[in-house]
C-alpha cells in the first residue's frame, strides 16, 4: 500500500492573513485542493489522508470538500483525520489512524506533504515513490543558487550583521513530499513522541536520522515547489498559475 498524507492543520500566522492559507482561494480554488488534486490523479496512491484542525471540521472549506469528493471517500480512498497542535503531532495522528484502520506492513510506503506546497509537480511527486522501491527514506529538495550567510541572528532588527559566508554547494533546500517506508516511519516516531520536547523538529526526515541508522536522501525537484509562508510568496503563486 501507498498512503498519501497532506496536512492541513497549521495555523499560519506569518502570512497574516483572515483565511488560513491553505484554505486561501487562488483561481477561485482552495490552495489545500492544489495538492489533493495531483494526488487523486496519481493511481498508485491507494489511500490519501488529510490532516486538519479540529476547529476546522465545519469550516466551510472541509465541508464542501466532503461534498465534492464524496465518491472517492465511500470508497475508502480519501480520509479526514484530525492533527494536534504540532505539525509532528499530525503526522504521528495520520500514521497512528493507518495502523488502526489498515494495519501496517513491511512494505507499505507512505507520502507526507504540506498543504502550503500547492505548486508541486506530479511528475516529481512520481519519481519519488519509485524511488522508495531502492531507497527507506527520500525526500524532494533543490540545489541552493543564492549566495549564503551567516548571521548574528537579531530577529528584531530588520539589518543584520554578517558572521561568514557559506559554501552553498554542500546545502540542498528541503521540499515535500517526503517518502519512507512506514514501518520505519511509525516506529521512529514512537521514539520520538515520548522524548518531542528535547528535540525541534522541522521536517519528517529529522525523525529518521534522530531516531533510526536509516541513511536518508534527496531527489532533485523544481524550485517552483516552494512553501507559501508570507503574502509574497502568494503573490509568486498567483503569477506562476
Amino acid at each position: 500500500m501507498i498512503y498519501g498524507v497532506i496536512l492541513a492543520a497549521g495555523v499560519g500566522k506569518r502570512m497574516k492573513t483572515k483565511d488560513k492559507k491553505q484554505f486561501i482561494s487562488i483561481n477561485n480554488k482552495p490552495i489545500l485542493y492544489y495538492s489533493l488534486e495531483k494526488f487523486i490523479k496519481i493511481k498508485t496512491i491507494d489511500v490519501i489522508i488529510i490532516v486538519i484542525n479540529k476547529k476546522d471540521e465545519n469550516n466551510s472549506i472541509i465541508l464542501n470538500l466532503l461534498n465534492k469528493y464524496q465518491k472517492i471517500i465511500k470508497s475508502n480512498r480519501l480520509f479526514i483525520v484530525l492533527g494536534g497542535k504540532e505539525r509532528y503531532d499530525s503526522v504521528y495522528n495520520s500514521l497512528d489512524f493507518i495502523k488502526n484502520f489498515y494495519g501496517i506492513g513491511s512494505k507499505d510506503k507512505i507520502l507526507i506533504h504540506d498543504a502550503a506546497r500547492p505548486n508541486v509537480d506530479i511528475y516529481d511527486i512520481k519519481k519519488l515513490i519509485n524511488s522508495l522501491n531502492k531507497y527507506k527514506a527520500v525526500t524532494l529538495g533543490y540545489r541552493l543558487s543564492d549566495s549564503i550567510k551567516r548571521i548574528k541572528n537579531n530577529k528584531n532588527k530588520p539589518i543584520k550583521e554578517v558572521i561568514n559566508s557559506v559554501n552553498r554547494d554542500e546545502y540542498y533546500l528541503i521540499s515535500t513530499p517526503q517518502g519512507f517506508r512506514i514501518k520505519d516511519l511509525y516506529n521512529a516516531y514512537k521514539k520520538f513522541i515520548v522524548n518531542k520536547n528535547k528535540y525541534k523538529i522541522t521536517d519528517d526526515l529529522q525523525i529518521i536520522e534522530y531516531f533510526t541508522k536509516i541513511k536518508t536522501y534527496i531527489l532533485d525537484s523544481s524550485k517552483l515547489n516552494y512553501k507559501i509562508t508570507v503574502q509574497d510568496d502568494l503573490n509568486m503563486l498567483k503569477y506562476i498559475l
